[in-house]
């Protein structure tokens, strides 16, 4: 479970526009996107998801600063269909 919702998670993100898979390997459940094409730091996006009730990936900016404007994410087998497509809405009004 906690694979599928890994995957179904990384597949609609990186449909969004501006955002990208970091890294294109097998990964168990957590995974790096990208937000430096969408013009909007990972910082500023984490921040509005956080406006919406939601927290967002850990922002590597800092911590690794050749993946500025990077988040990792992690799902689980705690996080459902439903939670993963409520954050992929609230990133389309975001990224719009």
């Amino acid at each position: 479970l906690i694979v599928q919702n890994a995957l179904y998670a990384q597949k609609r993100m990186a449909d969004l526009p501006g955002v990208k898979l970091k890294f294109r390997s097998s990964n168990f459940k957590e995974f790096v996107v990208d937000y430096s094409a969408s013009g909007i730091s990972a910082a500023q996006i984490n921040s509005l998801l956080l406006e919406k009730g939601i927290f967002g990936g850990k922002d590597l900016t800092s911590e690794f600063p050749e993946l500025k404007n990077c988040s990792l994410y992690c799902v689980t087998d705690m996080h459902s269909k439903s939670d993963i497509d409520t954050l992929i809405s609230a990133l389309q009004e975001i990224l719009k």
